[in-house]
């Protein structure tokens, strides 16, 4: 029987599924960062060979009888990068086809089913990415935190910070954000906050899950987080709509897949952004699956394999 694998990498970790062609899944691994820019050749190396191990720690003969491998990494849009993974994972896998492609791509799948549409990836940074129905790709935004992540964990924790320390000065509302960077850190005035966040080792792993403060200020009808929130939406929808003018013709619906933590709270930023999506006919999904599972329908994909209600069934009852 021939198997397909899926895998999602990113700068933290890698993971992978392995399926029949009926959409069940067979059995999952998780290793460490795939990301080229983030480590070298021989750590990728070992990052695939553990997580391959793992995938084959049942019944030796599986990864024989892979057939092929779609592969989500990030960094993989950089040329360079593109051509050492591919050549990793064929050297690893030789009995398989392999394609990489940008990890955003897995995530859209994730909510198209293999189709087009734009996603909107937003945690502790913030990528817009789409795919028309001619195969063309862009995408908008993802430039990081010093220059950009609109609407990102970053970009909402550090807004929230920042209007607290203005609040303090007198140069802004008063928000109960203040009170609540205080419990968070254990602190008791605005400097030794500072001094919290500039003496981590990476401020913005410190600042990115400020922002579920400011959600929870929202949630208590906090005007300067409701302000927040509502400028982070705005600056989402105008990314998203800044890819649909360049993949979609005017009034092509399309559907907008929503990842990352920055959606958890269904009944806010999802809402939000609604407001701000009214110039462009678009469905808003949130997915049922997580983006490897995406990687494993663009694998299905790429094997002119139909993605069946029965097979997303499976991939359900199996993940």
């Amino acid at each position: 029987m021939a198997y397909y694998m899926g895998i999602d990498g990113g700068g933290t970790k890698t993971q992978a599924v392995l399926a029949d062609e009926n959409g069940n899944i067979l059995s999952r691994a998780i290793s460490g960062a795939s990301n080229p820019n983030a480590v070298g050749e021989q750590q990728l190396i070992h990052v695939f060979q553990t997580l391959f191990l793992e995938l084959d720690n049942e019944e030796k003969t599986r990864l024989k009888n892979v057939k092929l491998v779609y592969a989500g990494i990030a960094g993989s849009a950089n040329p360079a990068n593109h051509t050492l993974l591919e050549s990793i994972l064929s050297q690893l896998l030789p009995h398989a086809t392999v394609f990489v492609e940008p990890d955003a791509v897995c995530a859209l799948y994730s909510g198209t089913y293999g189709g087009a549409g734009i996603v909107q990836i937003a945690g502790t940074g913030s990528i817009t990415y789409g795919m028309n129905e001619a195969g063309e790709q862009g995408r908008v935004g993802g430039w990081g935190y010093l220059f950009g992540d609109e609407g990102s964990g970053y970009a909402i924790g550090r807004a929230g910070v920042t209007e607290a320390l203005k609040s303090v000065d007198g140069r802004g509302e008063p928000t109960i954000l203040l009170e609540m960077l205080y419990e968070h850190f254990q602190v008791l005035q605005p400097q030794e906050l500072i001094k919290k966040v500039y003496n981590a080792k990476q401020p913005k792993m410190i600042i990115a899950p400020l922002s579920r403060i400011v959600f929870q200020a929202y949630a208590q009808e906090d005007v300067v987080a409701q302000a927040i929130l509502q400028q982070a939406a705005k600056d989402i929808a105008s990314q998203i709509m800044a890819l649909y003018r360049t993949l979609f013709t005017s009034e092509e619906k399309t559907k907008v897949v929503l990842c990352g933590g920055v959606f958890q709270e269904k009944a806010v930023m999802p809402v939000l952004l609604k407001d701000y999506l009214k110039n462009i006919p678009f469905t808003l999904v949130q997915p049922e699956f997580p983006p490897v599972a995406g990687s494993l329908i663009g694998a299905y994909k790429q094997a002119t394999i139909q993605v069946s209600r029965n097979m997303l069934e499976q991939m359900k009852n199996t993940q």
